[in-house]
C-alpha cells in the first residue's frame, strides 16, 4: 500500500507560508496537550512555533484588512468623523485582526469536530468491509486492506495510515496499529471502538460458530449506534431551526417597528438613513443567517454521497440549452426575455396606475407623482423616470424568475441524470441478491448476470449495467474486469457512481477466488448496502419535521410575513410623523396658555410624552416607504436563497445539485407572493 499522504489544505499551506516571514517572532512557542492532541489527529505535523507564527499571520491579514477598510470608509465618507456610518466602519475593522486570529487558532478544532461527525456515517460501511473480508478470509490484515480501499472519510485513511506504519515497522503487527485506531476513535465514537475490538478478539476466536456471533455484534453495535447518533442529531436540531425562523422571519418584522421608533425618538440620525437600514437587512440579518445556518448543517452526520454529474457528461444538451422532453431551449436568451419581458410590464402599469389615470394636466400629474410612494434614481424627476411600487416589485420578480431560469437550465438535466443512477444505486443490492444466489448455484458469472437481468427486466440497473456486461462478455469477448471497466467499452464508463464502482470492483474480485467466495461477498455487500440504506432513510424520516417546516418557512411563510412588513412600517412611520407634529403644536399652544395664567412651571407636564417621542422638536425624517419596499424585497431574495440551501442540505447533505434546484424551485414563488402581499397591503393602507 502506498504511503498516506500527510494533510495539505489551505490552513498547511498559510501556516507554511507564515512560518517562512514570522519565523523569528514565534520563537518559545508551546502547544497545549489538547493543540498537540488535534494535530496528531488531522495530521498537521506542526510544530509550536509553526502554529504560532500562523497565527501572528492572521493577525497580519487582518490588520491589512482593517486599513483597507478603514481607508475605503474615510474616502467614501469624506473624512466625517461625525458620521456615524464611518465610525460604525471604523469599528468593524478593528476586529478583523481579532476574528481572523480566533478562527485561525479554533479551525483545527473545527475540522477534527466535522471529521468526527462524518465518522457517524462512514463508521458502519468500514465495519461491513472488516467483517466481510473477514468471513472469507478471517486474516485481519487483508481486511484492513480491503476496509481501507473501499471505505471512505478519514476512518478510511486511518487504516490506510495502519497497514503502512506496519510495514515501515512502527507497529509490530496490525493487530497492534488497529488497537491504537480503536483507542483513538473511542474518544469520539465508543461504538466504533467496540466493532474494531470484537473484529480484532473475532481472530484468535477458533469456533467458528462464535466467531460468526462476535462479527454480526460488530456489525449490529455500530449499526444501532449510528442510528441513536442519528436520533440525536435530529431532536437537537429542532431548536436551532425555530432560533433560523425567529432570526430570519421575526427579527425583521421586530425591526420594522422599532426602526421608525428609534428614529423619532432620535429625531432623525442613524436609524433614519436608508443606507444604515438598508444594511441591516440585506448584509448584516443574512450574514447572520448564513454563519448560523452553516453551523447547523456542519453538524450532519453523512449518510449517502450522491453522485457528481460533470458539466461535459455524456447525453447532456450542450452548453447554454436546457433540454425539456423532447425540446432543447436556450435558457439564457429565455431568461432574458423574461427579465426585460417583466420589468417593462410592471413600467407599463406603474405608469398607468399611478400617472395615466390623472387628468393629464401638468400640476395634477406632478401631485400624483408625489403623493404616491417611489424611488427617486440619480436625482432624475419623476416625470422624467418614475419608479414606483409596481416598478420596484416587477424588478424583484423579474430577478427572481430569470435567476431561477438559469438554474433550471444549468443543473436540470444534471440532476435528472443523478435521479436515474441513484435509482439505480437503490436496484443495485437487489441485483447483487440475485447474482449471489445463481452464483451460490455453481453457474458462472454470465448466467448469474443474466438471471438478474430476466429477474429484474423494468430496472435500470439490468437495462444500462448488467445487460452491457453481458453484452460484452458474449459478444465481444471481453473478460469480467473488461467488461464493467474498460474505458472505452465497459458499462461504467459513464455513470459517476461510487456505490456502483465499489461494488462492481468487489464482484470482479470476489469472483476470482471462486464462486462460493463470490456468493458470500456479495451477499455481505448487499446486507452493506441495506444497513447503509437503513440508515439514511432513518435519518430523512427523522428530519422530515424539520425539513418541511424550514421549507414551508423560507417559500410561503416568510415572503407573507415581510411582505405585511413593509406596510406597516409605512403605518408606523406615519403615525409617529403625526404624533410629533400634534405633539409640537399641542405643546406650543399649551405653553403659551400656561403662561399666561399660571406661570412658567406650568407647562412642564403637558408635553413631556410628546417631547420623549420627539426630543428635537419635530418629526424625525422617515424612510421611504417604497425604498423600504425594495430593501424587504432584497432580503426575501436573500432569505429564500439562504434558508432554502440550508434546507436541502439537512435534506441531502453534499448534493449541491439538490440545493440548485430547490433554490430555483422555491426563489419565483417567495418573490412573487411577497410581491402579491406587499401590493396589496400598500393599497389597503393607502386606503
Amino acid at each position: 500500500m502506498p504511503q498516506p499522504s500527510v494533510r495539505k489544505d489551505w490552513f498547511f499551506r498559510f501556516t507554511a507560508f507564515s512560518y517562512k516571514n514570522f519565523k523569528s517572532m514565534a520563537k518559545n512557542a508551546v502547544l497545549t496537550p489538547e493543540q498537540k492532541e488535534l494535530f496528531e489527529f488531522m495530521d498537521y505535523r506542526f510544530t509550536a512555533e509553526q502554529f504560532r507564527a500562523g497565527e501572528i499571520g492572521a493577525m497580519f491579514v487582518g490588520l491589512i484588512l482593517m486599513f483597507l477598510v478603514a481607508m475605503v470608509a474615510i474616502i467614501l465618507f469624506q473624512g466625517d468623523l461625525t458620521n456615524p456610518l464611518l465610525l460604525i466602519s471604523i469599528l468593524i475593522s478593528v476586529m478583523f485582526p481579532f476574528v481572523l486570529f480566533l478562527f485561525y487558532s479554533a479551525y483545527p478544532g473545527m475540522q477534527a469536530k466535522k471529521e468526527q461527525t462524518l465518522a457517524i456515517g462512514y463508521a458502519p460501511s468500514i465495519v461491513n468491509y472488516l467483517v466481510m473480508s473477514m468471513r472469507l478470509t478471517p486474516n485481519l490484515e487483508k481486511a484492513v486492506e480491503f476496509a481501507a480501499e473501499h471505505g471512505k472519510g478519514k476512518i478510511a485513511e486511518d487504516l490506510k495510515k495502519v497497514i503502512w506504519n506496519v510495514q515501515i515497522g512502527v507497529y509490530n503487527s496490525v493487530e497492534e496499529g488497529l488497537d491504537k485506531l480503536a483507542y483513538d476513535w473511542g474518544k469520539y465514537n465508543e461504538d466504533f471502538k467496540q466493532a474494531l475490538m470484537l473484529i480484532r478478539a473475532s481472530v484468535i476466536e477458533t469456533d467458528t460458530a462464535k466467531r460468526e456471533a462476535m462479527l454480526e455484534k460488530a456489525v449490529s453495535d455500530v449499526l444501532e449506534g449510528s442510528k441513536e447518533k442519528m436520533d440525536l442529531y435530529a431532536r437537537a436540531l429542532h431548536q436551532p431551526t425555530v432560533y433560523l425562523y425567529y432570526f430570519g422571519v421575526l427579527l425583521p418584522l421586530m425591526l420594522a417597528i422599532i426602526i421608525p421608533i428609534a428614529a423619532s425618538m432620535g429625531g432623525g440620525g442613524l436609524m433614519s438613513n436608508p443606507l444604515v437600514i438598508a444594511l441591516i437587512y440585506t448584509v448584516f440579518i443574512p450574514a447572520g443567517l448564513l454563519i448560523y445556518g452553516s453551523n447547523i448543517i456542519g453538524t450532519r452526520p453523512p449518510t449517502y454521497i450522491p453522485p457528481n454529474i460533470p458539466k461535459n457528461f455524456p447525453g447532456l444538451p450542450k452548453k447554454g440549452y436546457v433540454k425539456i422532453s423532447k425540446f432543447s431551449v436556450p435558457y439564457f436568451i429565455l431568461a432574458a426575455v423574461v427579465f426585460v419581458g417583466v420589468i417593462l410590464a410592471g413600467f407599463t402599469f406603474d405608469y398607468q396606475i399611478s400617472v395615466a389615470s390623472i387628468n393629464p394636466n401638468i400640476q395634477n400629474v406632478t401631485a400624483a407623482i408625489a403623493a404616491t410612494p417611489h424611488v427617486q434614481v440619480f436625482n432624475l424627476p419623476p416625470q422624467q423616470f418614475f419608479l414606483g411600487v409596481i416598478s420596484i416589485l416587477s424588478i424583484l420578480v423579474a430577478i427572481s424568475l430569470s435567476t431561477s431560469i438559469i438554474l433550471f437550465g444549468m443543473f436540470y438535466n444534471r440532476k435528472k441524470i443523478q435521479d436515474q443512477i441513484r435509482s439505480m444505486e437503490f436496484e443495485f443490492k437487489d441485483a447483487m441478491y440475485v447474482i449471489a444466489s445463481r452464483l451460490g448455484e455453481n453457474r458462472p458469472i454470465e448466467e448469474a448476470v443474466n438471471s438478474s437481468i430476466q429477474f429484474l427486466p423494468k430496472s435500470l440497473i439490468a437495462k444500462n449495467v448488467f445487460q452491457k456486461i453481458l453484452d460484452n462478455i458474449t459478444s465481444m469477448g471481453l473478460t469480467l474486469d473488461e467488461a464493467i471497466f474498460n474505458p472505452n467499452f465497459g458499462a461504467l464508463k459513464s455513470l459517476p457512481s461510487d456505490v456502483l464502482q465499489s461494488g462492481l470492483k468487489i464482484m470482479v474480485d470476489s469472483v476470482s477466488l471462486g464462486t462460493n467466495v463470490a456468493s458470500k461477498s456479495l451477499i455481505g455487500l448487499a446486507v452493506q448496502l441495506r444497513n447503509s440504506e437503513k440508515i439514511d432513510t432513518m435519518l430523512r424520516q427523522l428530519l422530515e419535521d424539520v425539513t418541511s417546516m424550514l421549507g414551508t418557512v423560507s417559500t410561503y411563510i416568510a415572503p407573507v410575513v415581510i411582505g405585511v412588513v413593509a406596510s406597516l412600517q409605512q403605518v408606523v412611520s406615519s403615525s409617529f410623523a403625526n404624533s410629533c407634529s400634534s405633539s409640537t403644536l399641542n405643546s406650543s399652544a399649551t405653553q403659551t396658555t400656561t403662561t399666561s395664567n399660571l406661570g412658567p412651571l406650568s407647562s412642564m407636564g403637558s408635553s413631556n410624552f410628546g417631547n420623549f417621542l420627539c426630543p428635537s422638536g419635530k418629526a424625525a425624517p422617515s424612510l421611504s416607504p417604497a425604498f423600504f419596499i425594495l430593501i424587504m424585497g432584497v432580503y426575501v431574495i436573500e432569505a429564500a436563497v439562504i434558508l432554502t440551501y440550508f434546507n436541502s442540505q439537512i435534506e441531502d447533505s453534499n448534493n449541491p445539485l439538490h440545493s440548485w434546484m430547490s433554490i430555483a424551485r422555491a426563489l419565483p414563488i417567495a418573490t412573487l407572493i411577497f410581491a402579491a402581499v406587499a401590493y396589496f397591503s400598500i393599497a389597503a393602507v393607502a386606503h
